[in-house]
């Protein structure tokens, strides 16, 4: 008589369950590197996109960082121009303020903005530079400022 129940030969078994789990995982396997593949491609190209993109930001934010250096040193110049002997208190600090921030965008800091310089000054304000430029600095005369002579308003 044949062994049954617990005393039954469970090495036929075993050999047939172990060969049909380790079929079912080679096939879970190989979809599972299937999948794999597809994502490892569309990773690869995410990160070649992400590379290029820090390339491209890496070079305009050098590129800005040299225009905003060169105009500070341009606008620099001409506020260090201006006499101060020729200007009111108010506009003294104002232009000592204004030469401050634009060395400090040369050094690549980041300035204080104008509301917050303006407090520190007591003002209610701070021009921008272009117009504390176009306000402080001299003009040459135009056409109708001159009393005689070809471009006087009398003439006309």
């Amino acid at each position: 008589m044949a062994p049954k129940g617990r005393n039954k030969s469970r090495t036929a078994k075993n050999a047939l369950g172990a060969a049909a789990v380790g079929t079912v995982a080679a096939g879970a396997g190989l979809a599972a590197y299937e999948a794999d593949e597809h994502n490892r491609v569309k990773r690869r190209s995410q990160k070649k996109r992400e590379q290029s993109r820090q390339e491209k930001r890496t070079k305009v934010l050098a590129r800005t960082n040299a225009t905003k250096t060169a105009t500070a040193k341009m606008e620099l110049d001409r506020l260090t121009k201006i006499n101060p002997s020729h200007l009111s208190t108010r506009d003294r600090k104002v232009r000592q303020e204004l030469i401050k921030r634009q060395r400090d965008i040369m050094k690549g800091a980041k300035p204080q903005t104008l509301a917050k310089a303006a407090a520190k000054l007591g003002l209610r304000s701070i021009p921008g530079v272009g117009a504390f430029l176009t306000a402080v600095s001299s003009t040459p005369a135009g056409q109708g400022s001159a009393r005689f002579g070809p471009g006087s308003k009398k003439n006309k």
